[in-house]
């Protein structure tokens, strides 16, 4: 009986904590007009990486908090600011839609709201509106700690929790 109970006590608590990861946020910015939302960065590895780099897939949420349509395409591309293992800090910018096209390709069981998706790079992102999904890649140095996210145009910057 309490081998039962033990074990139901651990499913239980492997599915709160399962159900709390998916929208748990890493670092958060937001202004007026916008909330971004990074949920989590998933380390990639793959042969286009340059030698001691890897890749870092962004799981993010946009939302449009105003009441006009906004350019979230263009006014709010992404950045990381990493520190690498010397203690050097310098940001890295967004490497682009063939990072995340391969991950999720080779990641078949990975699944991409691509609707959401072509939304974040609108310059029509409508009011009141929430987009989730791979957003984009950075490439960084396989030694990096990653130290903030933000949005350098707006001047935006959270560090990671």
């Amino acid at each position: 009986m309490k081998l039962y109970i033990l074990a139901s006590l651990i499913i239980l608590l492997s599915t709160i904590s399962s159900g709390q990861n998916k929208n748990a946020v890493i670092s958060e910015v937001k202004n007026n007009e916008a909330k971004i939302k990074l949920h989590k960065l998933i380390e990639f590895n793959d042969s286009k990486a340059k030698s001691g780099n890897k890749f870092l897939i962004a799981d993010i949420t946009l939302e449009n908090l105003s009441e006009k349509n906004i350019a979230m395409g263009s006014d709010y591309t992404m950045s990381i600011t990493v520190k690498d293992e010397k203690g050097n800090e310098y940001r890295s910018g967004l490497k682009g839609e063939g990072i995340v096209s391969t991950y999720l390709m080779k990641n078949e069981n990975v699944d991409q709201d691509q609707k959401a998706h072509t939304l974040a790079f609108s310059d029509s992102f409508p009011p009141k509106t929430k987009s989730r999904s791979f957003l984009c890649g950075f490439e960084v140095p396989k030694d990096a700690k990653i130290v903030s996210f933000g949005v350098k145009k707006k001047n935006l910057w959270s560090s990671i929790k």
